[in-house]
């Protein structure tokens, strides 16, 4: 098969991929700076929001998932996602009050956040049927939402500065159309087969699924602790230059996306497994040469490592935890979109408490020993598969 017809019929699942996340990258990096510059909200009110929209998030894309593994049209779940994200944009666009926002979140965000669980379910029930290499194509799933987040957040805090909060919010309604449309009436619908109708998680859900589930879980918290602190331990610590802190994540970024591609051909002659593992190796080197790092070009140099590390992780973390349970793809897909999330979560207030208590740089210690977990917790998951292998 050429690569030419091998990649045409991906490239709607890959559109809704981008699409996505432009979506989520117009909103999610502003709320913070929205509570607090227009709302006019105590930040105590950021950690009540992220946690009440987080944890109802979790609740409602499990179901999603759920019903999506019972036959019901995953395209139309996604497209219901969708237009949850578009009335929270717009009631944000006309809220005054915390309590408006907070509303809008609990009921519309939280639905609208299994919109990432559902791209990845649609797209994990079309690849189930195709003689495709899944890791291949999960990576370029994952970097497509990476290529998103590359272009997002800068428009959406250039339209800010120059138009408000308003503008960057009607892209994410614009994005929002385009992508209900594009998987009404471009993306063939998917439903669960009847194998996986039949199936249910009694039984199907084993220890190694859930050490997975772990090391997702662990990789985005360390990951998201490095990131909550690293602007002010750059700037206010170090003294380093304000620009420094988007040009490192600018640079992760775009080494990160091939890195995540690098991952699916590794996978074809090495065990996902050890590169998960590895990929925390690569993490902890990362963690331990920020802590040390006195000048920007020490920094931007360790970007290197920090890509090695997420794009090794996001790039194979995905299949890993689908090979565990093959016949719940929705659950799966919502499983690993939650666990990335709850990682979100965990890292933003690890960060806040290790910096509240001893020191931004400190907050690096906290992602180095989450990797150590992590690692760990790999190793862990290879020893209980050698075993089962005897």
């Amino acid at each position: 098969m050429s690569s030419r017809h091998a990649f045409s019929p991906q490239l709607p699942f890959l559109l809704l991929s981008l699409l996505t996340g432009l979506t989520s990258s117009f909103v999610t990096p502003l709320m913070s700076y929205f509570l607090i510059d227009e709302i006019n909200v105590e930040p105590i009110y950021i950690s009540i929001y992220m946690v009440s929209v987080t944890l109802s998030g979790l609740v409602i894309s499990q179901y999603l998932g759920h019903l999506a593994d019972k036959g019901f049209n995953a395209n139309r779940l996604y497209g219901l996602t969708m237009v949850c994200v578009g009335i929270a944009m717009i009631a944000f666009i006309f809220s005054k009050q915390f309590w408006h926002v907070f509303l809008a979140g609990v009921l519309f965000m939280s639905v609208g956040a299994g919109a990432v669980s559902q791209m990845l379910t649609v797209s994990g029930l079309w690849a189930k049927n195709q003689d495709i290499d899944l890791a291949a194509f999960n990576s370029k799933v994952r970097a497509a939402i990476s290529l998103a987040w590359v272009v997002g957040p800068p428009l959406a805090f250039t339209l800010v500065a120059n138009f408000g909060f308003a503008a960057s919010f009607s892209v994410a309604i614009a994005c929002v159309v385009v992508a209900t449309l594009f998987v009404v009436k471009v993306v063939p619908p998917q439903k669960a087969n009847q194998h996986s109708l039949n199936t249910t998680l009694k039984g199907s859900l084993s220890l190694p699924f859930w050490l997975v589930g772990l090391a997702i879980l662990a990789g985005m918290a360390g990951n998201v602790m490095y990131l909550s602190s690293m602007p002010l331990y750059v700037m206010n610590e170090l003294g380093l230059p304000e620009n420094l802190p988007g040009l490192m994540m600018g640079v992760v970024a775009a080494l990160e996306i091939p890195t995540m591609l690098l991952a699916a051909k590794l996978a074809r002659r090495f065990p996902p497994a050890g590169i998960m593992a590895v990929a925390f190796i690569f993490g902890c080197c990362f963690y331990v040469g920020v802590y040390f790092s006195q000048s920007s070009w020490e920094l931007l140099t360790l970007q290197i490592l920090n890509a090695l590390f997420y794009g090794l992780y996001a790039g194979i973390g995905l299949t890993l935890l689908q090979q565990q349970a093959p016949d719940l793809t929705g659950f799966t897909s919502a499983f690993y979109s939650n666990a990335t999330r709850v990682g979100m979560m965990l890292g933003t207030i690890g960060a806040g408490t290790v910096a509240q208590f001893f020191s931004f740089r400190d907050a690096t210690i906290g992602s180095l020993c989450i990797a150590i977990f992590g690692l760990n917790v790999m190793l862990v998951f290879m020893y209980v598969k050698h075993r089962a292998g005897r």
